[in-house]
């Protein structure tokens, strides 16, 4: 269910660019204004960082032909040097980019583009259609078939339980007191995992899921590595020390304890992370280069870059709207 190979096609009109040169590797930023979109992803009048990938020649070739014709030769040092350029914006750029679309820490739409299908001059016939519901060009693709498409956002619970299944199969899952389901607040997962014949746990300080769920319920948090859960000598200390896997959708202050918890009890855990709370959690740090932890996509970083020495935590997004990746612990 990976969306590492989908791709969608939009354009945009050009308004700045900086052309970044070197001999290893070479960056065109175009700022743009998006004209045909895709659903779901990014709308028409959109605004947008267009990120192009290419060698050295191809670039400089690509960002000449965005220049203003009545200025162009006095820009072409500019454009050199790095410097924002004002681009012609009759022009259209066509791209093929990655579906999943990031944003920056200024909240920027960033277009990582596989390809470039064409750079249009005013007048130039239409090369993609201008009605943004069309549906072969505006299509949010997450697959490689029209059949996989992106679903609702009261979809996600369902589709978390049945990647969870396809990922670790039903046999690892049952084992021990099986899933532990962190901060699951209306057990929306748990019932679908419950569905499948697989017993789970529902641990969450304020469940909402009525009193005869089908499943266990522990009304209490989970805190750092879990350790005042784990130490217990009741059924709850049973329950979490056992548990086959561990699981979150959008936990919130929860999502680095599950990390820790699995770390410590070496079971398998798959996250969705959503709320960075850079004010709660001001030691998050990128392993990186230091800087503070502070958007979603650095966030993710921060997690993945959580496993152990010799191990790695891997990435995939889920086919629904919103905050859509999940980060886990390998099934081998």
């Amino acid at each position: 269910m990976s969306g590492d190979g989908a791709t969608i096609i939009l354009s945009f009109q050009p308004n700045h660019f900086k052309l970044f040169l070197s001999k290893k590797s070479s960056l065109l930023v175009i700022h743009a204004t998006c004209i045909n979109g895709a659903k779901n992803r990014i709308k028409s009048k959109n605004a947008a960082l267009v990120h192009i990938r290419q060698p050295k020649d191809v670039l400089s070739k690509m960002a000449s032909s965005l220049l203003l014709q009545s200025s162009a030769d006095s820009l072409q040092d500019d454009m050199k040097k790095g410097c924002k350029v004002e681009a012609d914006a009759t022009k259209k750029i066509v791209v093929r980019s990655r579906a999943h679309i990031e944003r920056n820490r200024k909240g920027d739409r960033l277009i990582e583009c596989m390809d470039v299908l064409c750079v249009q001059e005013d007048g130039d016939a239409t090369y993609l259609p201008v009605d943004n519901d069309d549906e072969e060009y505006c299509e949010y693709i997450t697959g490689k078939t029209d059949k996989n498409t992106i679903s609702l956002k009261v979809e996600r619970s369902k589709i978390f339980a049945e990647w969870i299944i396809d990922t670790y199969g039903k046999d690892l899952l049952c084992r021990g007191t099986g899933v532990l389901d962190v901060a699951g607040g209306n057990g929306e997962t748990c019932r679908h995992l419950v569905a499948k014949g697989i017993p789970v746990t529902l641990l969450d300080p304020n469940p909402r899921c009525g009193s005869s769920p089908g499943f266990t319920i522990i009304p209490h948090p989970l805190n750092g590595d879990g350790s005042d859960l784990t130490s217990r000598n009741d059924d709850i200390g049973n329950i979490v020390r056992n548990c086959s896997m561990i699981c979150g959708l959008h936990p919130d202050q929860a999502t680095e304890p599950i990390v820790s918890l699995a770390e410590r009890l070496n079971v398998k855990f798959a996250i969705l992370p959503c709320c960075v709370m850079p004010s709660l959690f001001p030691h998050r740090v990128q392993r990186k280069h230091g800087d503070p932890v502070r958007s979603y996509s650095a966030f993710c970083q921060y997690l993945l870059d959580m496993a152990p020495e010799k191990e790695e935590f891997f990435l995939d997004h889920l086919p629904f709207v919103g905050r859509n990746k999940v980060i886990y612990r390998s099934p081998s």
